[in-house]
Order: C-alpha cells, then structure tokens, then sequence
C-alpha cells in the first residue's frame, strides 16, 4: 500500500518526496549506498529511464521524519496510473542500520486546453 497519492499534470515538474518517520528517536539517511527511487508503471514494469534514479536530495542529519525526494519531470510519461519507490538506508538512534522503501502513488492527468 502507498504512503501518499499525488495527482501530477503531464508535463508539471516538481519534487516528490518519500519519508519515513520514527515513533521514538531519529534517523539518518546514509550517503552510501546513494539514495534512488525507481517508477512503476501499473502493470509493475519499471518505466524505462526511470529505474534506479539518482534521488535529487535527502534530509541530512539525525531527524524524527527525514525525506528523500525526486525532481520528477512528467512530460515523458503517459496519462495514467504510476507507483514511485524510493530507496535508502538509514541508521536509527538506536544503532541499527536498515533499508527504507516509502512510496507514492501517482496519477498523471492529460490536460487538454
């Protein structure tokens, strides 16, 4: 199940984020392995040129909600139904090191004029 649904115009640019967010305590986001997040289309293929992408940022720091994001350009994508994963590692305050998969739901809408 996604963490978030987001309704996108083809063609809009803006960043998307994934988060995790810690009942107690903090995390930080690793800088290796590099943060990514990969599209899916609805059948569950990864969209071709959009798998392993580098994340455009991360939240840095030891944070209770830290944010990993993508500058998503939409304007080489089909009217349609989407599912965006990040992926990162982390290390919480309680010393563990685990890896993070928030994801979104997108729905990319055709405008006509």
């Amino acid at each position: 199940m996604p963490d978030a649904f987001v309704s996108l115009r083809r063609g809009e640019k803006r960043p998307l984020y994934g988060q995790e967010t810690m009942a107690i305590g903090t995390l930080t986001i690793a800088a290796s392995p590099i943060p990514s997040a990969t599209l899916y289309d609805a059948s569950g293929a990864a969209v071709a040129g959009f798998a392993g992408l580098t994340a455009s940022g991360y939240d840095s720091g030891a944070q209770a909600a830290p944010r990993v994001w993508l500058n998503l350009d939409t304007s080489g994508l089909a009217a349609g139904f989407y599912t965006l994963v990040f992926n990162f590692t982390a290390t919480a305050s309680d010393g563990l090191t685990r890896v993070y998969m928030p994801c979104l739901e997108l729905q990319v809408v055709d405008v006509t004029a």
